[in-house]
């Protein structure tokens, strides 16, 4: 007899068990569900509730299912023909079945609302580390391009007008210093996958005292004791990871539009990397910048799936309720899509160039260095700012149109040159401090990797005892 939970329930139907099982999302989680079942036998047999012998059996066999990422257990449940509400029903029925041992021992001092609860962490966290690692590699690439293309002079923009114009290096350092920002806030936000909910029953506890230093210790959790109710039906750390993997992919987003922006403004100012660009089917002179189109629709996906989960958990009463495995699902895809945008971004990056003459040639009729005139003719003659811009302004007013000969027309009546303007540009103190902003940037990235280094190496640490 296949041990089911619903039993004593009675029949069902598979087109309703279907609507409400995670089994099919499980397989992504169910490496994890089989460590915390490890973790739980082992510090049932360290409590005496388990006898050695049951134990070590049930340890074997959950090592098995570890070992093959979970396929024994989804060839097993193919085999078996029966629809499991979850992946824990599944395990459960499959040491039932081909241990020797009981397995009905791992049922005491447990609930899948604690497990569940565990399972999200530790998943959560090993992706995110891998998140972290993915931040660093485009951060890198940033920064190289950063000191690859200091000397060349670039538009900045405001309300999608040319602004300012400045080194490349500020646009890759700005972008640098962001997902710097973003994965600071990342690595922060790990205490809360440290909180550990083992013991905590479905809602309010157990009889059995689980030891929280010793599993803590196989997990990789710590060990104070968290309010049980807490532990079973919050979602807070998982609501928290979806509304920054959103904030990654608007930055990314963003990052894709620039690209996609400057492409079209300056025909051949940027030369990306040709995989990443497609032609139309039946226009061959297109040049399209398909995967930066993709990170943007990307992007509006995980923002959808954050919002979507806390659409789903507003209404929820405290405690655990099945909603939360429609969130599950919302956090499963968001961190699938990051990891993948991350790795398209950073070989867009790598393989991007800048056309120095083609941009040149179209800012050189752009005032783009106006507020850098204001300032340099105020501070050079002691007179008020505002004056300086108010004359300029007058100036520009009398033009026609602020184009080439405008352009010119001003700056000889200021006795000044084009090269005496980029001069100006190129002698501002950022300018200047761009070298030992970088050399920041760069100990900045090398301390982050030895962060995270770290605790790669204190969770394989963990796991190494978990397995022995």
């Amino acid at each position: 007899m296949t041990l089911r939970y619903r039993i004593y329930i009675g029949q069902t139907k598979d087109f309703i068990e279907s609507y409400f099982s995670s089994l099919e999302t499980d397989k992504r989680l169910v490496k994890y569900i089989t460590m915390v079942m490890m973790a739980h036998v082992k510090t049932l047999m360290n409590h005496g509730v388990i006898p050695k012998d049951h134990g070590e059996e049930i340890l074997r066999k959950l090592k098995e299912v570890f070992q093959s990422n979970g396929e024994l257990l989804y060839k097993w449940i193919e085999k078996s023909n029966t629809l499991y509400e979850d992946a824990f029903e599944a395990l459960e029925a499959y040491l039932h079945d081909v241990s020797d041992a009981d397995a009905g021992y791992v049922a005491i001092g447990r609930s899948r609302n604690d497990h569940i609860a565990a399972v999200l962490r530790l998943y959560i966290r090993d992706n995110i580390v891998n998140i972290l690692y993915k931040l660093l590699e485009v951060r890198e690439a940033l920064l190289h391009k950063a000191t690859e293309f200091r000397s060349i002079i670039i538009p900045f923009f405001t309300h999608e007008q040319i602004a300012q114009c400045g080194s490349a290096s500020i646009f890759f350092m700005s972008y640098e210093y962001t997902l710097a920002n973003l994965w600071k806030m990342l690595y922060q936000g790990l205490d809360l996958l440290k909180e550990n909910p083992l013991g905590s029953g479905a809602a309010s506890g157990s009889l059995v005292n689980i030891d929280r230093d010793f599993i803590g210790n196989l997990l990789c959790l710590d060990n104070t004791a968290i309010p049980p109710y807490y532990a079973t039906g919050s979602r807070l750390f998982v609501l928290h990871y979806l509304n920054m993997l959103s904030l990654i992919m608007l930055e990314l987003s963003r990052f894709a539009e620039d690209m996609i922006f400057l492409n079209s403004l300056i025909p051949n100012a940027l030369n990306p990397p040709v995989e990443h660009v497609a032609t139309s089917s039946i226009m061959p002179h297109k040049r399209n910048l398909v995967t930066m189109e993709i990170v943007r629709a990307n992007a509006s996906k995980v923002c959808g799936l954050s919002f979507e989960s806390q659409s789903i958990y507003k209404g929820l009463p405290y405690g655990y309720n099945l909603d939360f495995q429609e969130i599950n699902n919302a956090i499963m895809q968001s961190l699938e899509v990051v990891q993948k945008t991350l790795e398209i971004v950073k070989d867009f990056i790598n393989g991007l160039n800048i056309n120095e003459n083609v941009i040149q040639k179209y800012i050189e009729d752009k005032p783009c260095w106006s507020s850098d005139l204001v300032e340099y003719i105020a501070l050079t003659n002691g007179r008020p700012a505002r004056e300086v811009y108010l004359s300029l302004a007058r100036l520009f007013k009398e033009c026609s149109a602020i184009d080439s000969k405008c352009v010119s027309k001003l700056l000889s009546s200021l006795n000044l040159s084009h090269v005496d303007i980029w001069n100006i540009v190129k002698n501002k103190p950022i300018e200047i401090n761009i070298k030992k902003i970088l050399e920041d940037a760069w100990t900045r990235l090398e301390r982050d990797r030895n962060i995270v280094k770290s605790i790669s190496l204190f969770i394989e640490k963990c796991t190494s005892a978990l397995l022995s």
